[in-house]
């Protein structure tokens, strides 16, 4: 952009040489851009195009900031939906894991231990003793995590990104403005 900026300058100069040459009988003194004594004005004029910036490559990294931040945000709500599944899921086979050994207790006869010998059920029935041991402390290890998650985000996260996305907006506002000005 810069350039073609560049490129419009030369050829307002150059169109100068031109008309001037012709409607002023090659008068010198009429010129304005490339009159003699202007001097350096050609070298400010590249200089400050140079310096411009486009605002809307300013905007552009600043809105996808924004769009990356909300999905950082919308990503930590999703994790806490994830450690929910997880939770249930382990829930879950907890209930099954339960009522499978209530059954082996009872003496009775089930699909999974249709074929296997007594001492196998036996030993069936201790492998889910411990691995409902095991779930219901995986399940206390869950319960704490979602409060915890839940806390962080109720009282910090959330709190901390709406501070943070008014504190940007101003400033950008505030950017836009003094630009405009």
């Amino acid at each position: 952009m810069n350039d073609n900026f560049t490129r419009l300058y030369y050829a307002l100069m150059k169109f100068e040489d031109t008309s001037v040459d012709y409607f002023s009988d090659g008068d010198v003194g009429q010129r304005t851009l490339t009159h003699p004594n202007a001097g350096e004005m050609k070298t400010k004029v590249v200089d400050t195009i140079n310096q411009w910036k486009n605002p809307f490559a300013a905007l552009y990294i600043w809105l996808k900031g924004e769009v990356l931040d909300i999905k950082g945000m919308m990503d930590a709500m999703t994790g806490r939906e994830t450690v929910m599944k997880h939770s249930i899921a382990c829930d879950k086979k907890k209930r099954e894991n339960t009522a499978e050994l209530e059954k082996l207790q009872l003496g009775k006869t089930t699909m999974k231990s249709f074929f296997k010998s007594k001492s196998s059920v036996e030993k069936n029935m201790l492998n889910l003793q411990a691995d409902i041991e095991s779930a219901t402390n995986d399940l206390e290890d869950y319960r704490k995590l979602i409060n915890f998650i839940t806390l962080w985000h109720g009282t910090v996260a959330i709190d901390n990104f709406k501070r943070n996305k008014i504190e940007q907006y101003e400033k950008m506002l505030n950017s836009v403005a003094m630009r405009s000005i």
